[in-house]
């Protein structure tokens, strides 16, 4: 992994990164890259506070295999020639999926908050 630097995440162009993905647009590499290796080390910066914390680095591996298989799934989905209507049924299922784990990443933090 690239070690970002660390103001990058406080910095403006940083900011304009998520907003794009708030807004659903799609990031060019080097923008993808900035935001991975941004969430990469906030994760390891808890993982140093917290050592020992098993579901840490369990988190970080699930997250990286997530990433990589939405590529892989999409690039499946892309050379499967799909209809229009096909293209759409995937991306709702796919963006979906997202939804859910930002539910339960929601849902997580409240009951750790409320605590």
């Amino acid at each position: 992994m690239n070690t970002p630097d660390p103001e990058m995440a406080g910095s403006a162009y940083f900011y304009d990164i998520v907003r794009q993905v708030e807004r659903a647009q799609a990031l060019d590499f080097a923008e993808y890259n900035v935001l991975k290796d941004s969430a990469e080390a906030k994760l390891d910066e808890l993982m140093r506070r917290l050592e020992g914390l098993r579901e840490l680095r369990q988190l970080r591996e699930t997250g990286r295999l997530m990433g990589h298989q939405l590529q892989a799934t999409c690039l499946a989905l892309r050379r499967a020639e799909l209809s229009c209507e096909h293209k759409r049924k995937a991306r709702d299922a796919l963006e979906y999926q997202l939804l859910y784990l930002q539910a339960c990443l929601r849902r997580s933090i409240a009951s750790f908050d409320a605590n």
